[in-house]
């Protein structure tokens, strides 16, 4: 059983409970040298054995380039029940900061800051998406995270780390048997077809990018969460007029027809953008230490 207190690793105790999912939970815990971690439990009984392998693949690969915005893995564990990732304890995810900035400002996150972020999230998955790694897509052209969104997207002090790699995919294979991978409304329309492609987290990122400086403002009401989207998930007559094109060129029904990279779509985005930094005293205080004492719980 998991609790705090407990050592489920040799060495590692549980100090607290982050958050939970439909294949594990995600804990903080302290390591042999009291250094804090996060540990991802994920349940044998309850995933697939595919998605098991593919995020430990995954991770093994990546852990070994030590890239500034991909979450660090230090090393996998097996108990009885359990397969555990032991991970970089990060502060927070982007959607914690949103709550903080609504709490602090009443507002959602202003989009300089965003974009300060996203930028760093662009970098990492315009990586990913030239990426080969012999043990994981020595024949695909790159690869696509496939489950880019909000709490996706930690926070280590001012630095943006992706997490969350068991969705990851080549762009040339097959992404499930039966249909679509991700998460509604993120998922882009040819996850719903089984296929990635390059510009699949580009789509993810332009909808993440609209949840956290928006809100549900521009989203449809009663989107499906179980079947393919009839349509976009958002209303772009409620976009701002000089960010409209921008917008609809990054959820483009055809990959094709995105931008070449999220980073030339972050950085069009950047440019358009009339909006001026705001004063230091209109952000929220030091990020840390807030986002530790409010982490919402995030998908395992």
């Amino acid at each position: 059983m998991l609790e705090v207190g407990s050592q489920p690793i040799p060495g590692h105790r549980l100090s607290k409970r982050l958050g939970a999912g439909a294949f594990g939970e995600v804990w903080e815990a302290h390591d042999p040298d009291g250094k804090r971690v996060a540990l991802k439990f994920i349940d044998c009984r309850a995933a697939s054995p595919s998605l098991i392998r593919s995020e430990i693949r995954v991770l093994r690969g990546l852990s070994e380039l030590h890239h500034p915005h991909f979450i660090r893995m230090y090393g996998v564990h097996a108990t009885t029940h359990y397969i555990v990732l032991s991970m970089e304890r990060a502060d927070g995810n982007l959607e914690d900061l949103r709550r903080v900035y609504l709490e602090e400002t009443g507002r959602n996150i202003p989009p300089d800051h965003l974009l300060e972020l996203l930028e760093q999230a662009a970098e990492g998955l315009d990586y990913l998406a030239e990426l080969k790694l012999p043990d994981v897509n020595p024949s695909s052209r790159g690869l696509q995270h496939c489950d880019i969104k909000p709490s996706n997207l930690l926070l280590l002090g001012n630095c943006l780390k992706i997490a969350d790699f068991g969705l990851c995919v080549g762009t040339s294979w097959q992404t499930h048997r039966n249909g679509w991978r991700g998460t509604p409304p993120y998922a882009a329309p040819e996850l719903f077809k089984g296929q990635a492609a390059v510009g699949t987290d580009q789509f993810a990122l332009c909808i993440t990018f609209l949840r956290l400086c928006a809100g549900d403002r521009p989203f449809w009401n009663n989107l499906p969460t179980d079947a393919p989207p009839s349509g976009l998930p958002i209303d772009l007559t409620k976009l701002r007029e000089r960010e409209m094109p921008i917008l609809a060129r990054a959820l483009h029904p055809h990959p094709d027809s995105r931008w070449p990279s999220c980073r030339a779509f972050i950085h069009a985005l950047r440019e358009i953008s009339q909006s001026c930094r705001p004063p230091l005293s209109l952000r929220p205080r030091t990020l840390r230490p807030i986002l530790r004492q409010s982490t919402a719980p995030a998908r395992a």
